[in-house]
């Protein structure tokens, strides 16, 4: 399997002026006016019913901050923070168009994590966990100097589908696949990782910290692990003849084994918990 990923789309989108902290620190549910320069942090962006408009990893600028994330978020994003920005310096510049992404996953070479200069080849480098922990991304206007190092160490950049394999083996969630705008932050199941309860309010804090004290989501993203027939993305599960579940990525693992992620109710929150599909059995396991 490939360990350096070239995605055919992302989202890149820049926040700068004076204000831009003040403003995206308004509307997302982690602490971004902490970060320090070069710093980031993975969070949601809500609207005033506390529900999705975006899932980022927040890298604070010298003026300002990127946001980068699965693609198509931009306009929502910029469109929001347009709503929200008054007499605010506060401007977003989508960058999309313009950037390609490049990921490296944790097990990568070590002559590409830690002995290339990225920035000689145009890109800026950022650190994520989207293939689990340390995985680094690689964004830049020049493609072809990435490619270029790629192929002198003998490397051979995986497309889209390679990439989601290697996520949802992570178990990482993808926006526009395992969530839309119709989730809850906390549905998505990256709490520690994407919402700080301390930081004060926000756009959506009321739903988001309600959540939070009663504990009463009725439905959260799950890792689960097949066996039987490979499901397919969309494969609802059930149990004591009603749907539990529905599986969004799916990452075959074997000839008969497979792991996913997957929306869950109540009754399969828990690891152990299992359920049935089309010719499969799905499990959920720990996160």
């Amino acid at each position: 399997m490939s360990t350096v990923f070239r995605l055919s789309a992302a989202t890149v989108l820049d926040l700068v002026g004076v204000d831009a902290t003040a403003i995206l620190n308004n509307l997302t549910t982690n602490d971004v006016k902490s970060l320090q320069v070069g710093c980031g942090c993975e969070t949601f962006l809500t609207d005033v019913r506390g529900k999705t408009v975006a899932h980022v990893v927040a890298f604070r600028t010298a003026d300002g901050f990127r946001l980068i994330g699965a693609p198509g978020q931009s306009d929502a994003i910029a469109a929001h923070a347009d709503r929200y920005t008054i007499r605010e310096d506060a401007t977003p510049i989508d960058r999309s168009a313009d950037n390609t992404v490049f990921v490296l996953a944790p097990d990568a070479a070590v002559t590409l994590r830690e002995e290339t200069d990225w920035g000689e080849c145009n890109a800026m480098c950022y650190d994520v966990d989207w293939l689990g922990d340390q995985t680094i991304v690689l964004v830049t206007e020049t493609p072809g100097g990435i490619e270029q190092v790629l192929s002198s160490t003998g490397e051979v950049s995986g497309d889209d589908v390679e990439f989601h394999q290697a996520r949802t083996l992570a178990g990482f969630p993808w926006f526009g696949v395992d969530l839309s705008e119709k989730n809850l932050p906390q549905e998505a199941s990256r709490i520690k990782q994407s919402i700080c309860f301390t930081k004060g309010c926000y756009l959506g804090q009321e739903t988001v910290a309600r959540l939070d004290a009663l504990g009463q989501v009725q439905k959260q993203l799950v890792r689960w692990q097949t066996s039987g027939a490979i499901p397919v993305a969309g494969s609802e599960v059930s149990a004591d003849e009603k749907v539990v579940g529905r599986l969004t990525s799916v990452a075959e693992t074997g000839e008969d084994t497979a792991v996913a992620i997957g929306i869950a109710r109540r009754s399969h929150f828990d690891p152990g918990a299992t359920a049935k599909g089309d010719g499969f059995t799905a499990t959920v396991v720990e996160q």
